[in-house]
């Protein structure tokens, strides 16, 4: 090796070692600070924060309600989300990638356009949801569904639409494959049952860690994540309210308790869905199915229901009088999102922050994560230990929920410097950063795995360096993986909720998802509803672009996976 290619090899190594480190201190520091800080205040007694939790008026019942809901959750989003996944897997449909898409665009949604469709095709006023417990709790369920579906659309369709079918041929002339039970039992089960699995966990995780959707379709019932983010305001201070700081610490550690043995199951499972199944070279359907639409249609409108509920509802302006709803259509909730009042910003205001946020996200997250993607992948063929070790450090803030993320920024900087949040105003975006980066990882990780080596090796004998490699090889053919890791970052940040809940209670920088949040707590205005819908339609137009460029960029060899 030359001394310019050698030059050339211990930069580019000197740089992944600069990002690995550069990563786990952005992830750490944070945390660490912040439970350091707690502990302070409430000590270092597990059982007591646990006790806290359970007794305490603020978060009784929240552990069995958070457990409850998140399980039910998830096996509706199987019940709902396999029939569909069937039907476009093992039949073919006119706009095949249309339809695919609009029943996946749930999942890029930000979560408080989710609360904000819901509650408009429900209702949250004297005739809707919140007038009724007994509709809270199911409502929940099926929000979660809606949210999650695509899940399990995106692991089992893929399986269905290209399992070789002469499989099922075969089994079909076997004793045991003559009836539809017998093909289930022997063919369909053992297939299906990992990546069901894979998308109950991932399922799981979700409605585990749901604040939006929590804070605004149930009143009285609260999950772990809403437990810490209403706690916050008060947790960390010394002398004062300490018992907010045990239940953030017992919220904090039951959360990544649980968050890392569902991640693990996933993993797991992820390495079963990579069992050799006899696959078809392409797309393999059973033709036309007559009455699919009965099943399709009822799927579509499900998927884009609360999404236009959003954009009617914001000029739709709504009062019950004598228990009686009265609707008025006008453009006055957009000229009051527009206009802003004296304590809520305008919407361009609370535009240029979420895209300034994201662009700081994205010009982060996407070279620090393809360092460390790359550093990971080459350990994979020298050192597999290692590449081990660092893959699970990459995946653990997948264990910490939003809501800790965002104490961790709040608490863990301020222990640090008491002023940061006035004197530095990107510190809110440290929030998206720690949350979109772990993502950018493993998306680039997966294109960089699909690469073939004979690629590399050829240009190895061609004489080039490793930048020339780089540059000429390695980032055209990750073209796709990284525009879908690109704009999975801006999405994921411009669509966060629940870390910036908690940061942005110190800081003068309101977001879009703040912002709709924001004005639908104002009940007493006739327009803070409309508005509220305003700045959500604002926000879903913005993530169903970047979700159209994503699906464009997503290459056609990954059939329906993310």
């Amino acid at each position: 090796m030359n001394d310019l290619g050698s030059g050339t090899y211990r930069l580019i190594i000197g740089t992944r070692t600069l990002a690995i480190a550069a990563f786990l201190l952005l992830i750490a520091s944070p945390i660490a600070l912040a439970v350091f800080r707690l502990i302070g205040v409430a000590g270092a007694n597990p059982r007591a924060w646990i006790e806290t939790l359970d007794g305490n008026y603020m978060s009784a019942g929240a552990i069995e309600f958070t457990f409850l809901q998140s399980i039910i959750s998830s096996f509706a989003t199987i019940s709902l989300g396999l029939p569909v996944a069937w039907m476009l897997g093992r039949y073919e449909w006119r706009m095949q990638s249309m339809i695919r898409a609009v029943l996946t665009v749930p999942f890029v949604m930000p979560s408080i356009i989710a609360a904000m469709g819901i509650l408009t095709l429900t209702g949250d006023s004297a005739l809707g949801i919140r007038s009724n417990e007994g509709t809270w709790f199911w409502t929940l369920i099926i929000a979660h569904a809606w949210f999650n579906m695509s899940l399990v659309i995106r692991f089992c369709e893929p399986i269905l639409a290209t399992l070789d079918p002469s499989m099922e041929e075969q089994l079909r002339l076997l004793p045991a494959g003559r009836t539809i039970s017998g093909r289930i039992r022997h063919l369909w089960l053992p297939v299906l049952i990992p990546p069901l699995s894979a998308s109950f966990c991932m399922s799981f995780v979700f409605s585990f860690t749901s604040f939006a959707l929590v804070r605004w379709i149930t009143i009285r019932d609260n999950t772990l994540e809403s437990v810490m983010a209403i706690s916050s305001p008060s947790a960390g201070i010394e002398g004062y309210m300490a018992f907010t700081s045990e239940i953030v610490l017992a919220s904090s550690l039951i959360q990544f308790a649980v968050l890392s043995i569902s991640l693990w199951l996933a993993s797991r499972i992820q390495r079963e869905l990579q069992r050799q199944y006899p696959m078809a070279p392409a797309r393999v359907a059973r033709g036309h199915f007559d009455y699919g639409w009965v099943f399709m249609a009822p799927a579509l409108l499900f998927s884009i229901a609360p999404i236009v509920s959003v954009a009617i509802g914001s000029v739709r302006v709504r009062t019950v009088e004598s228990g009686r709803a009265a609707d008025t259509w006008s453009l006055d909730g957009w000229e009051l999102a527009r206009d802003g009042s004296f304590s809520m910003v305008p919407l361009s205001d609370a535009m240029a922050n979420s895209i300034l946020y994201a662009i700081i996200s994205l010009a982060i997250s996407m070279p620090l994560g393809y360092c460390i993607a790359s550093a990971i992948h080459s350990l994979e063929r020298t050192n597999r230990r290692m590449s081990e070790a660092l893959d699970f450090a990459t995946m653990a803030p997948f264990a910490f929920s939003a809501a800790m993320i965002g104490l961790g920024v709040t608490l863990g900087v301020t222990k640090l410097d008491p002023t940061a949040f006035s004197q530095f105003w990107p510190l809110p975006a440290l929030a998206h950063v720690m949350l979109t980066t772990p993502f950018a990882i493993r998306i680039m990780l997966t294109g960089l795995r699909s690469i073939d080596r004979e690629y590399d090796e050829a240009a190895r004998v061609l004489g080039m360096g490793p930048l020339a490699r780089l540059t000429r090889v390695r980032i055209p053919l990750m073209k796709g993986p990284i525009t879908v890791a690109a704009i999975f970052c801006l999405a994921m940040s411009l669509g966060e909720f629940g870390a910036s809940f908690i940061v942005a209670t110190n800081s003068d920088w309101a977001t879009l998802p703040l912002l709709a949040d924001s004005w639908r707590g104002m009940p007493m205005n006739p327009l803070a509803e409309a508005a509220s819908n305003a700045v959500a339609t604002a926000l879903a137009v913005m993530a169903i672009l970047l979700f159209a460029v994503a699906e464009r960029a997503r290459s056609n060899e990954r059939g329906g996976m993310f």
